[in-house]
């Protein structure tokens, strides 16, 4: 397979594209699109904010383009600079609902949504004091927010996603960063029955899983060791370590016909093989295929981050889903709908 580029959006983030809809955000500026029209929503952000954001560069090195939406129905979750923000599907502002303890936004793809009605998000924050790591629920779709479970001062970092399980019909919770810190919780939908599962070491470092009928899957995110898909069974709670990857491997998405994806972030350490961000492709989660590299883009990484390739949420096809890119050269704060071709 090779990845094939459709056309770019001038949009930092594909937030959900799913048949008509499209979600994006540039900045502090949210895009809504479907079927019922189209809108914008501006979040609420003080001056200084607005004026360095005009900035492609500033945005980078103050990482003010980071934000996270999701819909839910009808209704719009906004995270963005520690606050989170609801808005009711019959229009109006966006009122804040939330302000996290230790995070400005979190990753990704991170953000739990149960049966159209319940919110997971976990803090992903530096949290140099190794503080306790909240997660957090909400029953009316972003409208109140309770906690719902802390990890312990001391056992994570913070939290790298949450994610509904439909086949246990479980929350699982993934952790970093260092040893001692990385964890993967399987929990109730109260947090009553909790599980955790591993030892604190980098294999259990992820961000993210393919939930199948008898196993988990999830490839490491880990820049401090060699990175590989990981099995966990089901039944027994056993892991295997199964394919290598180049990289750390931050997204992952199941596309709706049966193609699994995967991008390796262009970090610096001992997991990372190579100078490219890597897209990556399977139909059985067994064999991979590297089906696109990306260079990072140069500029000092400290300030201006690391190469990153994202996905959107929602259900597309290989024959049209969406990426989005981070110090990427040539694709630097720029999204593109996508193709796969044999």
């Amino acid at each position: 397979m090779r990845l094939v580029i459709e056309k770019t959006l001038d949009r930092e983030i594909v937030h959900c594209a799913s048949g008509r809809a499209l979600v994006t955000s540039r900045h502090a500026r949210v895009s809504v699109e479907g079927e019922a029209g189209a809108y914008r929503v501006e979040v609420p952000c003080p001056a200084w904010d607005r004026a360095l954001g005009a900035l492609r560069l500033a945005r980078r090195a103050l990482r003010l383009d980071k934000c996270n939406v999701v819909q839910v129905g009808g209704d719009l979750v906004v995270v963005r600079r520690g606050e989170v923000f609801h808005r009711a599907r019959e229009g109006g502002a966006l009122v804040r609902t939330l302000r996290l303890a230790n995070c400005r936004s979190v990753l990704h793809q991170a953000i739990a949504v149960v049966d159209d009605q319940e919110l997971y998000l976990g803090e992903y924050g530096a949290n140099p004091s190794r503080a306790e790591v909240p997660v957090y629920r909400s029953r009316d779709r972003g409208r109140s927010w309770e906690r719902a479970f802390a990890f312990p001062a001391g056992t994570a970092r913070h939290v790298h996603g949450c994610h509904w399980d439909p086949v246990e019909r479980r929350i699982w919770v993934f952790t970093g960063d260092f040893a001692g810190e990385c964890h993967v919780l399987s929990a109730d939908q109260d947090f009553r029955q909790v599980e955790w599962l591993g030892d604190g070491q980098q294999a259990f470092r992820a961000c993210g899983a393919f939930f199948e009928a008898d196993a988990v899957h999830w490839i490491m995110d880990s820049q401090l060791e060699a990175c590989f898909q990981v099995r966990l069974d089901r039944r027994t709670r056993r892991i295997e370590k199964r394919a290598a990857f180049p990289g750390p491997v931050w997204y992952t998405k199941r596309l709706s016909d049966g193609v699994y994806l995967a991008a390796t972030a262009q970090e610096v350490g001992p997991g990372v093989r190579d100078r490219f961000a890597h897209l990556l492709a399977s139909r059985d989660l067994e064999r991979w295929e590297d089906v696109h590299r990306f260079e990072h883009d140069g500029l000092p990484r400290r300030i201006f981050k690391d190469g990153v390739v994202a996905f959107a949420d929602g259900a597309q096809t290989s024959a049209g889903f969406y990426l989005f890119f981070e110090a990427i050269r040539g694709l630097d704060g720029k999204a593109a709908l996508c193709r796969l071709e044999p």
